[in-house]
């Protein structure tokens, strides 16, 4: 069968999946029903995708399978039906059900239902908040973030990449690294790219703490049960601002133009390591 010509998953359709997708049919089953999608803006680096619940975003993931189908389909779905495109092998498409999913779980009122912590007077980068506890410790960090290498005198620092530079070590390598770490940080994009529940699954078998960061993060508690213990990701503030940036083409300045980052950790884990 031509994958191209294949008709869009929908939450029905996700319900019949194997056991490996469990953790994409929770999330996409955590959206109510009935909730109608009102606009879908893709830029360079962002989709925003608003809803009648609110606003959700994420970065935008090239590659993958096919071409995108979305447009102007995606106006007519609900956003129930939206989020489940997080499961296409699409990753402009995953992309967009991953800011759908967002659009409910990372609105301002259910982000802060889910424990959203937002820090007045010092940072709210991921890394920042939690650099204090990775001295001296082993730390891997699933993508090449922006000066992460501001850590490596700190911890003993190592950073997995899909198109590695310098130190970077290929992605691949995490079957042998992630189980004997002592923090690994993971960018959001892993859930839309697929590679998020076996990271999981390896960082679960130790006593590995587990942040996922970035605003692709979906903030829910069901990551609990898969053993994440911070969701470091963002809010959309200003919707109208958020959506001007994106088509401008912002990359990080959007933290500056509608978008708060912040974060949702599982009660007692900070104690727990301490």
């Amino acid at each position: 069968m031509n994958m191209q010509s294949a008709p869009l998953p929908s939450w029905a359709e996700m319900n019949k999946l194997p056991e490996q997708w469990e953790l994409y049919k929770q999330l996409v089953e955590g959206v109510p029903a009935g909730i109608a999608v009102k606009d879908v803006l893709v830029g360079n680096h962002w989709v925003i995708v608003e809803a009648e619940s609110g606003c959700g975003m994420a970065m935008i993931v090239s590659g993958g399978r096919g071409s995108y189908r979305l447009y102007p389909e995606a106006l007519h779905m609900e956003l129930r039906d939206l989020a489940a495109q997080c499961i296409s092998w699409n990753f402009l498409e995953a992309s967009v059900g991953v800011a759908a999913l967002n659009a409910w779980y990372s609105t301002p009122e259910n982000a802060k239902a889910a424990g959203m912590r937002i820090e007045d007077k010092s940072t709210n980068d991921g890394f920042e908040l939690y650099r204090r506890l990775c001295t001296g410790k082993r730390v891997c960090v699933v993508g090449h973030f922006p000066l992460i290498e501001r850590l490596a005198g700190e911890c003993q620092l190592s950073i997995l990449e899909r198109n590695p530079h310098g130190d970077d070590l290929p992605d691949p390598a995490c079957e042998y690294i992630v189980a004997h770490q002592d923090f690994l940080f993971c960018t959001g994009i892993t859930l839309t790219n697929k590679t998020m529940p076996r990271l999981l699954q390896l960082a679960q078998s130790s006593a590995t703490s587990t942040i996922l960061v970035g605003p692709s993060v979906v903030p829910s508690t069901v990551l609990y049960d898969y053993g994440v213990d911070c969701m470091a990701g963002s809010v959309i503030v200003d919707p109208e601002s958020a959506k001007a940036a994106v088509m401008q083409a912002a990359t990080s300045s959007i933290f500056h133009h509608g978008v708060q980052k912040m974060r949702v950790e599982r009660p007692g884990w900070l104690q727990s390591i301490a």
